[in-house]
């Protein structure tokens, strides 16, 4: 499996709502940073946030754009959610940097605009990018 195909099958799993198919794309040890709260270490504990996402806010991940080499990629994406206390639909943006080792996701370093990252004048629609609700 190539980097991309990689990257491409963990964002498929995300939307699985199965904690054992996203956590099968990391290493052991891999680490996923975020620009807003601390690390997540260990394949288990980033696929386990990721379903609290799913079941709690119907999270809803769409990787719009992709760039490879051998052993990393960078990304961007966009997340559908409901707010935690609205229940509105919304979406988040962001670019996410995937570090891999002997064919698995060993680091994640997410950069994100939480609740509204529209990059300002780009149009997302045109370009093919999820649209917001």
């Amino acid at each position: 499996m190539t980097a991309a195909e990689r990257v491409r099958a963990y964002y498929e799993d995300l939307n699985s709502g199965d904690a054992g198919k996203v956590a099968r794309h990391f290493t052991n040890d891999a680490v996923h940073y975020y620009t807003r709260r601390e690390p997540h270490v260990g394949a288990d504990a980033i696929a386990d946030n990721a379903m609290l996402a799913v079941t709690h806010l119907n999270a809803v991940w769409t990787c719009e754009h992709l760039v490879e080499s051998d052993a990393e990629v960078a990304i961007e994406w966009t997340m559908a959610f409901d707010h935690p206390r609205t229940g509105e639909r919304l979406l988040d943006r962001g670019a996410e940097f995937l570090a891999l080792r002997d064919g698995l996701i060993c680091e994640v370093r997410a950069y994100y605009n939480e609740r509204g990252g529209d990059l300002a004048g780009f149009d997302h629609v045109g370009r093919g990018h999820t649209a917001r609700p």
